[in-house]
């Protein structure tokens, strides 16, 4: 399957945080070393994908716990090197393996999946927003009750965050709520996150106005998007999660060079919006 390039709520939520980090992720494409939270969620997500699509009754913390090895070692089968680039030793495997049976064991405080009946899993929803931009993103779950009232569910591995550190959640939440209502015709009656670090569920009902002002936000934050490209400048910005920043050997702010902008880069960027 082929896409249209669009920007995604991680990608909105990068250059909020950090102009040339998203520079360096979506215009130059630089790759990235695995990481292990990285590699947790991919886990989890996969199992709890597994779980509902097994049969109601079937769906048992046992089950899933039985689950995650095999989940694990198909991912390590796609990824030849992963263990490697992940692990020093096998017990440093078996504690991160411990560490998602647990969250998996978590998930089972927050709900029963056995009285739930998705309508979607791992849903793709892409949409045209404002002017001609092209937004996308994957929905963990989606629930539609008989009333037709819809639910987006996503999880989250780490630990919630304070309500006020909430924003770049709800923006996802947002402009999930945002593409489904222009792809589907409906706005979502919930957009719920489940924590699974720390078993919180953060519930959000949204409305037509909000998904509204989604818009123009988003609008807004294409046009400092295209400024940015249009002069070559994505500067970086210094903020609290630099320390955890792999792209510090190219950031000006702790010594690094930054390499020339990539002209196929900028217009693959550019083919966000028509």
């Amino acid at each position: 399957m082929s896409y249209q390039p669009a920007l995604s709520p991680s990608r909105v939520n990068d250059f909020a945080t950090c102009p040339l980090q998203f520079r360096l992720l979506v215009v130059d494409k630089i790759p990235q070393a695995p990481t292990l939270p990285q590699k947790k969620g991919t886990l989890i997500h996969s199992v709890l994908e597994g779980l509902f699509n097994q049969d109601a009754h079937e769906r048992t913390r046992e089950s899933a716990e039985a689950a995650l090895v095999p989940a694990w070692e198909a991912i390590e089968a796609n990824e030849p090197d992963l263990a490697e680039q992940l692990f020093s030793s096998a017990a440093e495997r078996d504690e991160f393996l411990d560490d998602a049976r647990r969250l998996l064991s978590h998930y089972f405080a927050l709900e029963d999946p056995t009285h739930l009946a998705p309508a979607g899993l791992e849903r793709y929803v892409k949409a045209t927003i404002g002017d001609g931009l092209h937004i996308h993103g994957y929905i963990d779950r989606v629930d539609i009750a008989a009333n037709g009232a819809v639910r987006i569910v996503d999880y989250k591995t780490g630990k919630s965050p304070r309500e006020r550190y909430l924003g770049p959640y709800l923006l996802q939440l947002r402009m999930y709520a945002l593409a489904w209502r222009e792809s589907e015709g409906v706005t979502p009656a919930r957009l719920q996150l489940h924590f699974l670090k720390d078993t919180r569920t953060f519930t959000h009902d949204p409305k037509d106005a909000e998904v509204d002002a989604t818009v123009d936000h988003l609008v807004n934050v294409w046009r400092d998007i295209e400024r940015a490209a249009s002069s070559g400048s994505f500067r970086p910005r210094k903020n609290p999660l630099c320390p955890w920043c792999p792209f510090q050997h190219l950031c000006p702010v702790f010594g690094g060079k930054t390499p020339p902008i990539p002209a196929a880069g900028i217009d693959r960027l550019l083919a966000m919006h028509d």
